[in-house]
């Protein structure tokens, strides 16, 4: 009695959820399947926001992988899904005691989220995730037969990652690839770093590679600001292929000065003889 309380409040609060920030629970599954697309879902379909067995209603491991990479960009999510246990505080004073149903946020080291769940077509289902050394994995287990086995198959996926890949940097934030003019900026050359880090899984008894790479930058102009686009970069290995294109922008904020800035700052160019 008290698991179907629990699950009834869980269906009733996605579907309140769904008519809140859709409108309709029928336009919210929209909004779910169009950003399905958006993020390459192969084998993915939604017909509800609770994820109940419906028939037209799927995904697979894969999918569920990438939705739980997208999701975590969203870093607060893991302050609670990273929780073991809590208590609902109610109105009359009492409370309910609550615990996670992923066991191992509490029992693996590294684990802090990301979702559990149970229906009698997907079975038990677990898509968790886990870091250690800044080193981040996502590991997904579908229609085992008991919480337990999904549990213990997931210990062995994550153990898996851990023990023989290594994450390998190849471009921190930090940085700097070089100087872009800007005009009519504040100042006249922007640094160039790479928008997010750029880092290869490799197995650990692999060696590095002698990477190189392909910087294409556009022309910009002021205002231009730390996160704006300003080029690419291609990361090439040893053996010449693309590995990596990501986008590049620049460490400083600059701001656009205005045709008498540009004037005073043309003649001290030329006072100094430049």
């Amino acid at each position: 009695m008290i698991f179907y309380c629990f699950l009834t409040t869980a269906i009733d609060g996605a579907v309140a959820l769904a008519e809140f920030l859709g409108g309709s629970v029928d336009n919210f599954v929209d909004m779910m399947n169009k950003r399905a697309k958006e993020l390459n879902l192969e084998n993915t379909h939604f017909l509800n926001p609770h994820g109940l067995d419906e028939e037209g209603h799927f995904s697979s491991a894969r999918d569920m992988s990438i939705i739980a990479r997208e999701l975590i960009k969203h870093e607060d999510i893991l302050k609670y899904t990273s929780t073991y246990e809590d208590y609902f505080n109610k109105s009359d004073g009492s409370r309910t005691w609550l615990v996670n149903t992923n066991k191992l946020v509490r029992f693996y080291s590294g684990v802090d989220g990301l979702k559990t769940g149970y229906t009698k077509t997907a079975g038990y289902c677990l898509t968790a995730t886990a870091k250690k050394n800044n080193v981040r994995y996502i590991s997904v287990v579908m229609n085992e037969p008991s919480s337990d086995i999904r549990s213990k198959e997931t210990t062995e996926l994550l153990n898996y990652a851990f023990n023989n890949y290594k994450l390998n940097v190849i471009l921190d934030t930090n940085q700097e690839l070089g100087k872009v003019p800007v005009e009519k900026g504040s100042i006249d050359k922007a640094t160039v770093i790479v928008k997010k880090e750029i880092s290869e899984i490799q197995e650990k008894n692999d060696n590095e590679n002698n990477y190189t790479y392909n910087i294409k930058l556009n022309k910009i102009s002021a205002p231009v600001k730390n996160q704006d686009v300003v080029g690419t970069i291609e990361v090439m290995d040893n053996e010449g292929l693309i590995i990596r294109e990501e986008e590049l922008t620049i460490k400083e904020n600059i701001e656009k000065i205005n045709f008498f800035e540009i004037l005073l700052k043309n003649f001290k160019t030329l006072l100094i003889g430049k």
